[in-house]
C-alpha cells in the first residue's frame, strides 16, 4: 500500500498560493524506495516556486516555498561545472538534510528537467545546457484551474 503524506497545512504565506503544476520526482539514491510529490504555485506577487509536498517511504523534509528565481541563481552560479545537492542547501531556512537532495531530485524529474546526472554519478548534477529556456517555459504554463 502507498503510503503519502498529507498535503500541506495552509499558512498566512502560502494559503494564497495559486497551483500551477504538481507532479512526482523518483530519489537519487537507487536505494531509496517511493516517490517525492512537489508542487509549483504562483504567489500574489506573481513569483513562482517550488515546493515538496509529499514523500512516500521515509526521509523528513521540509515543505517551505523556495522561489525559482533563487534556484535559477544557484543554478547559474554552478552551470559550468557538475555539482553536489548541498548547493542547494543555502535555499532553506530548515535544517532538514534531506531538503536539498529532494530538490535536486526534483529539479531531474521530466516536469521540470533543470538539471540531470552528473560525471560523478548519481549525487552529482550538471545543468542541461539549455536550462534557462526550460525555466523561462515553465515561467509561462498557464495557472490551474
Amino acid at each position: 500500500m502507498k503510503k503519502t503524506k498529507p498535503a500541506p497545512v495552509s499558512t498566512a504565506e502560502t494559503q494564497n498560493d495559486l497551483c500551477v503544476l504538481t507532479g512526482e520526482a523518483e530519489k537519487i539514491n537507487p536505494h531509496s524506495t517511493g516517490l517525492l510529490h512537489w508542487e509549483m504555485t504562483e504567489n500574489l506577487d506573481g513569483e513562482r516556486g517550488l515546493r515538496i509536498s509529499a514523500n512516500d517511504s521515509g526521509g523528513l523534509f521540509s515543505r517551505e516555498w523556495i522561489a525559482l528565481s533563487a534556484i535559477s541563481g544557484v543554478l547559474k552560479a554552478h552551470e559550468a561545472a557538475d555539482f553536489t545537492s548541498t548547493a542547494l542547501r543555502p535555499l532553506f531556512t530548515s535544517a532538514s538534510r534531506n531538503n536539498a537532495g529532494f530538490l535536486a531530485a526534483i529539479l531531474r524529474c521530466a516536469d521540470i528537467c533543470l538539471t540531470e546526472e552528473g560525471s560523478g554519478g548519481a549525487f552529482s548534477h550538471r545543468c542541461y545546457p539549455d536550462w534557462e529556456k526550460r525555466l523561462e517555459k515553465l515561467l509561462i504554463i498557464p495557472l490551474s484551474s
